[in-house]
């Protein structure tokens, strides 16, 4: 998979003493990795230290040379709150959740409370 990828330092280009190129190019294969949020893809990167990179999918411009737009399903969300083992309460949806756990890991025992 080839990647077309806005450069977020373009739209602020004059405030850099180097030159900032206006997209970034990757090449690599789709890789699932289970904190990669739907708004995202990872692809390999070949580098065994760096193994994926992550990238916003509202980023990319094109994909195998096709022009590529994501498109956001806006849907309002049900928001419940839930009290902590700690006595807090917290702000839940179906895939995210004010925890500090959440935060932290990415998934927490709150969300799929009911």
């Amino acid at each position: 998979m080839k990647l077309k990828v806005h450069n977020t330092k373009w739209p602020i280009k004059d405030r850099y003493f180097f030159e900032v190129e206006e997209f970034h190019f990757y090449e690599g294969d789709e890789v699932k990795v289970k904190w990669c949020k739907p708004e995202e893809i990872a692809i390999s990167t070949g580098n065994p230290e760096f193994a994926f990179r992550i990238i916003q999918r509202r980023l990319i411009a094109e994909m195998d040379g096709k022009p590529y737009e994501f498109k956001v399903k806006e849907q309002k969300e049900e928001v419940k709150l839930v009290t902590g083992s700690n006595g807090k309460v917290y702000e839940v949806t179906s895939h995210s959740c004010t925890c500090p756990g959440f935060t932290f890991r990415g998934s927490c025992k709150h969300i799929g409370v009911k």
